[in-house]
C-alpha cells in the first residue's frame, strides 16, 4: 500500500467505526458527515445508522472529473432537538 493511507477494514470499516462513535456525541453534534467512495458501501452504511436511531440520513453524489463520489450525512436528533440546537447556538453566535 505504500504511501497510501489505509486501516482494518477498510473505507466500509472506518465509516462504520465512525458512526458508532458519532452516538457517543449525538446531543452534541447536529450533522456528522464523511465522504463515501464506494456507492457499494451505501446501503451497510446506511442499515447501520438506522440500526444506531440516526433520525434523518442524507447520500449526495459528488462528482469530480472522472472521479464518483458520495457525500453521507447524519444526525439523531428530532426535529425539536435540532430546533432547541440552533436556536441555542446560532443566537449565541449571531444574535438571531
Amino acid at each position: 500500500q505504500g504511501h497510501e493511507l489505509w486501516c482494518p477494514g477498510g473505507e466500509l470499516g472506518f465509516i462504520q467505526r465512525m458512526s458508532d462513535e458519532s452516538l457517543e456525541l449525538a446531543t452534541r453534534v447536529y450533522w456528522f458527515s464523511s465522504l463515501v467512495s464506494k456507492s457499494a458501501h451505501l446501503p451497510a452504511l446506511s442499515n447501520r445508522l438506522r440500526q444506531l436511531g440516526a433520525s434523518e440520513i442524507v447520500s449526495t453524489p459528488m462528482a469530480q472529473g472522472q472521479k464518483q463520489s458520495r457525500f453521507l450525512a447524519w444526525t439523531f436528533m428530532s426535529e425539536e432537538q435540532a430546533r432547541s440546537w440552533r436556536k441555542q447556538r446560532w443566537t449565541e453566535l449571531g444574535g438571531s
